[in-house]
Formats: C-alpha cells, sequence, structure tokens
C-alpha cells in the first residue's frame, strides 16, 4: 500500500514539477507557450496510463487518501495473587501471539465536506488485536464448541469509523457518525482506540502575537573581488507565541434501547422501572493551546462530562467499594450504573 502511494505520488509529483519547469521557460522565452501546451499533454497521458489513473471518483470527492496498518505482537503478562486470595502467593503467566489490520479511506467532498470509513480487526472497542489460535473453542453458556485449530472465529473484519463532517463555517467543524475522539484527552481517561458514536461540534481559532524582533543583529564582514570589505546585516526574527483557543462539544450514544415505547405493562428490575430511554454520554469542553518557539507547547483542556437518560443496560445505581481499599473489598460493585454521575477531567501537557 505504502509502495503504491509512492509511485502514484511520484507520477502526479513529477508531473508538477515539470509544469512548474514549463512555465519557467516560457517566462525566459526559450519555448513557446504552444510548445509547453503539448509537452503538458503528454505528461497527462502518461499519468492517466498509469493505474493510479485508473481510479475512477465521483466528481463531487476531491481528495481522497487510503491508509492503513498492520502490525504483529507478542504479549507477555505475569502476577503474583495475594496473600488473602486462595490459592495464596501463585504466580500467573500470560503468553500471546497477536495481529492487527486496519485499512480506510479518508477524503474531501466539495470543498467544505469530509468523510471516513475504516475496517479494522476484531470487536473489542478498545483493542483491534486479535489473538492467534484463541479460537480453537467457543463457550456460550453452559455450551462449549469446539472448532479445531486454525478457526476463524474471532478473525473477522469491523466498522471501526464511519463518519460524515461539514467545514463550511469558519473556525467550526461538525461531525456525526462513528468518529474519531474529536476531544483533546489523556490515555489516562480515553483509550486512543474508542471512536465514540454520535455528532460533536468543534470551534477553534488561532492568535499569533510577535514580540521584538526587527532590530539588526551583529553585522558580519565579507569581502568583495575588489578587497572592499561588505557589512552585511540581518534583521532578527521576532519572538512568537501561537495561541490557539478552542470549544469542543459532543453527543455520544451511550446506550440506545429500543424498542424505547414497548407494548404492555413496563419491565421492572430489582423492583424498579427499566428505563424506556435512551442514555447520552454528553461532553463540554473548553481550552487552550500555546506553542512556543523551539518545538514547545503547553496545553490546557478542562472538560465536563454528564449523562442523558439512563438506558435499559446501565441503569442500576453505581455502587462504590469499600472506602478502606483492601484487595478485593475496594472493588465496585457496580461499576457501570451511570445515573446522577457527573465527571470532571482537566488533560494537561507540556
Amino acid at each position: 500500500m505504502a509502495a503504491a502511494s509512492f509511485i502514484f505520488g511520484g507520477v502526479a509529483g513529477r508531473a508538477q514539477d515539470a509544469g512548474a519547469l514549463l512555465d519557467l521557460l516560457v517566462r525566459k522565452k526559450i519555448i513557446t507557450d504552444q510548445e509547453a501546451e503539448e509537452v503538458r499533454a503528454e505528461l497527462t497521458k502518461e499519468t492517466a496510463a498509469t493505474s493510479a489513473g485508473k481510479w475512477k471518483l465521483s466528481a463531487p470527492i476531491t481528495e481522497l487518501e487510503l491508509y492503513g496498518d498492520a502490525r504483529l505482537r507478542y504479549e507477555y503478562r505475569s502476577g503474583r495473587t495475594a496473600g488473602d486470595v486462595s490459592p495464596p502467593n501463585d504466580w500467573q503467566e500470560r503468553k500471546r501471539e497477536r495481529y492487527r489490520l486496519r485499512i480506510g479511506l479518508r477524503g474531501v467532498l466539495a470543498d467544505d465536506w469530509f468523510f471516513g470509513v475504516r475496517l479494522e480487526t476484531s470487536q473489542n472497542p478498545r483493542s483491534t488485536n486479535v489473538t492467534f489460535g484463541d479460537d480453537t473453542s467457543t463457550t456460550s453458556g453452559s455450551t462449549t464448541t469446539f472448532n479445531g485449530p486454525f478457526a476463524k472465529n474471532s478473525d473477522g473484519i469491523n466498522v471501526g469509523q464511519a463518519y460524515l463532517g461539514y467545514r463550511g463555517f469558519k473556525d467550526i467543524t461538525l461531525t456525526g457518525g462513528k468518529m474519531p475522539n474529536p476531544l483533546v484527552t489523556t490515555l489516562m481517561t480515553w483509550d486512543a482506540d474508542i471512536n465514540p458514536e454520535g455528532t460533536a461540534e468543534q470551534w477553534k481559532h488561532s492568535f499569533t502575537f510577535n514580540f521584538g524582533g526587527g532590530g539588526v543583529e551583529q553585522a558580519q564582514q565579507s569581502y568583495a573581488k575588489d578587497s572592499k570589505n561588505l557589512a552585511i546585516t540581518k534583521t532578527s526574527e521576532p519572538w512568537k507565541l501561537k495561541v490557539d483557543l478552542f470549544a469542543n462539544f459532543a453527543q455520544f450514544i451511550y446506550d440506545d434501547v429500543n424498542p424505547e415505547n414497548p407494548l404492555g405493562a413496563p419491565r421492572t428490575s430489582g423492583g424498579k422501572l427499566v428505563p424506556t430511554t435512551d442514555a447520552w454520554l454528553l461532553a463540554w469542553q473548553v481550552g487552550a493551546r500555546f506553542t512556543f518557539p523551539n518545538n514547545l507547547y503547553a496545553q490546557i483542556a478542562p472538560t465536563l462530562y454528564n449523562y442523558t437518560g439512563n438506558g435499559d443496560t446501565f441503569n442500576g445505581h453505581f455502587v462504590g467499594g469499600d472506602p478502606a481499599l483492601s484487595n478485593s473489598d475496594s472493588l465496585s460493585t457496580n461499576q457501570v450504573g451511570i445515573n446522577s454521575l457527573l465527571v470532571f477531567d482537566m488533560p494537561m501537557e507540556i
């Protein structure tokens, strides 16, 4: 894939370089306009004769990028059980040979619209890695099915991204679908493999400030052929500070309830009614990035998350663990309950 991109890009690049050279030759009156046009026509034919020229794209598509990656990985993990867990102080190891494959398309439609589609291995939202040999047997409930060696039960192609966006308004980007995370985040909060589903609105405006500069640096001395001294002065560059102010808002579908108005009596769970409305995760983020000279920058982006509705999957109340934080007692007895959760996060980096 990379080799093909290099070859196709090389043909287009040669055509562009030749076009600039032809324009220069015409200005220098070395060749005529007609001769230049004849050479351009030959270059056009050469480009169309390549495989890149055989791609037939819809007229509204002004840019199209094919990308992807493939990885092989060996993973080793180990650990010892605690003294109060049976069996105590035992040692456990985990060894896995894994692979990952991702391939996608990104493009621009009629200048202001953009889209993206990506296919990837694994159904896990937090990882696209697949383990070799992990599907020789599968268990569903109390039934175990033996698939034999070299099975394909865990080897599938899934839609990792599918989104459409619009940049027709100044400094604003609107996106909908299964998209790359539109928020400024760190790995402490969001896994980079998660592609949330919903809508997002982004605003970003940049300011550049110049400090100092305009003065004259120390003169440099050189000599001309007539042995006369020539003093060469150089104007110092101003010290520049770039400030990016941004605001990101997102509405992610957390749990879709269907049907939302079921027939008959409402369902109950634990003596409580099961919600019949969707659960949405809303994100509200503002921030700034300061870019200094010499590749130094600082960024801060305080973010607030809240949920609307509980859905029918996460409607149980969140229950924390033992405040004493003693081994297994510290684990939450219900980690997925989202009712009344209000989360504040402030990613920062330098």
